[in-house]
């Protein structure tokens, strides 16, 4: 038995010939009974080459009939030598994007020519300077991928800077060392990052889960730096490594520099992956905007009541408050299984660890005896009902000063006048 008829591909002549023919076939063979059709479709599959199904296609739907020209593929006007000049002047100006690179042609590539610092054909420097911007990224996009160059390109000395800085993820961690600490800004700029606003250092130890935090006036350097130092007192134990995110604010030279002046390692997390600063980011949620909320402090009374609040706070949490530290993660099937060692405050996981020294551990002994944990809470409590009245307080001053007058207050304002009855 024979396999089924090959559609016959023709020349566009032919097809156009064909579809005449269909096309004049078309009306007779809507006005023919069934057998004439049947006679009809033979014929025509003869004398087109196309099978039944394909015929009765096209006959009942005339749009099936327009023979269609090909088009030939337009002309490339950029061609490789165009991508090989385009690519050298896009090195020599530090890679802009195409919309800073198109008016730097128009004017640097006559001036480097006639200066003799650059050779093109003049076919070549021509089309360099009619080229569109969206066009010159579209022939750099297969150069910028072969050079693995960021989205966003870095500056030589922040490139430098960080190769410096290793990169540590949360596996990288040995869980048991003592004076490892992870930490991280925390902005209190309510619904705008407009204007100055108060900032909290958030620090943790990933061994123990001690906790420390320190409210600055902005986040500059120097401020850091302050915080950085009034932590470093406080810290009943020695600071071994500090790792941040990548933010340029934190993560700058000055800080190198303080960690190589005081003998402490630095590492980062990489880019864009908040998990690698996972304890950190935990605690500013359950210790930071739990106790402050979100909303937006400014100015040194408020500076000076999160100073005093942070400091109740801090001892609360780190000598009143267990955590759970979990020991081991097993994935059964689509169940994941965790095992959490036993629950102790960050004061005994200290004393447990045994990385402290004599005078140290009887000085946080001494001062676990001095505190009491509802008089820190006292405390705690009112820090946050005075400054929770000053935000109030200012933000009806803010509405009053910014809500439009309604024409009753213009009214009442005005002299009174006895209407007649």
């Amino acid at each position: 038995m024979g396999g089924p008829a090959r559609k016959q591909h023709l020349p566009s002549v032919d097809r156009h010939a064909r579809n005449e023919y269909l096309r004049d076939l078309r009306e007779e063979y809507h006005l023919a009974r069934k057998k004439q059709k049947t006679e009809l479709l033979d014929e025509a599959g003869k004398r087109s080459g196309l099978s039944r199904k394909v015929l009765i296609r096209k006959l009942r739907d005339p749009a099936r009939l327009v023979t269609k020209r090909r088009t030939q593929p337009r002309r490339r006007r950029y061609d490789a030598a165009v991508r090989s000049a385009l690519a050298e002047l896009w090195e020599l100006f530090d890679y802009p994007c195409g919309q800073r690179l198109a008016p730097l042609l128009r004017e640097q590539v006559p001036r480097l020519r006639a200066r003799g610092e650059w050779f093109c054909p003049e076919e070549v420097a021509a089309k360099l300077l009619t080229i569109s911007p969206k066009t010159i990224d579209r022939l750099l996009a297969k150069e910028r991928q072969r050079r693995r160059l960021p989205r966003y390109r870095q500056t030589p000395q922040r490139r430098l800077l960080l190769a410096q800085i290793p990169i540590k993820v949360a596996s990288d961690w040995d869980r048991t060392q003592v004076g490892n600490l992870q930490f991280d800004y925390v902005a209190h700029c309510g619904q705008s990052t407009a204007g100055s606003y108060l900032w909290t250092i958030s620090m943790v130890d990933i061994a123990t889960g001690w906790w420390e935090g320190e409210v600055i006036p902005d986040r500059t350097q120097s401020a850091t730096r302050s915080a950085l130092d009034r932590i470093r007192k406080r810290l009943p134990f020695r600071l071994r490594e500090l790792h941040p995110d990548n933010d340029s604010a934190i993560l700058n030279q000055l800080l190198l520099d303080y960690c190589r002046h005081n003998q402490i390692a630095l590492s980062r997390s990489r880019p864009l992956k908040k998990n690698d600063n996972c304890w950190v980011e935990q605690k500013n949620r359950t210790h930071v905007r739990q106790v402050l909320g979100y909303h937006r402090l400014s100015g040194e009374l408020q500076r000076r009541l999160v100073a005093d609040l942070y400091r109740a706070w801090t001892q609360w949490r780190n000598f009143f408050q267990p955590v759970m530290r979990r020991a081991e993660k097993t994935r059964i099937g689509s169940k994941v299984h965790r095992r959490y060692d036993q629950t102790a405050t960050p004061y005994q996981r200290l004393l447990d660890s045994g990385q402290l020294s004599q005078e140290a551990r009887q000085n946080l002994q001494r001062q676990y005896q001095t505190l009491s944990p509802k008089k820190l809470m006292q405390i705690v409590q009112e820090k946050q009902q005075q400054l929770f009245r000053i935000l109030l307080k200012s933000d009806a001053q803010l509405r009053r000063h910014t809500q439009p007058r309604s024409v009753t207050s213009l009214l009442t304002q005005q002299p009174a006048v006895r209407l007649p009855r």
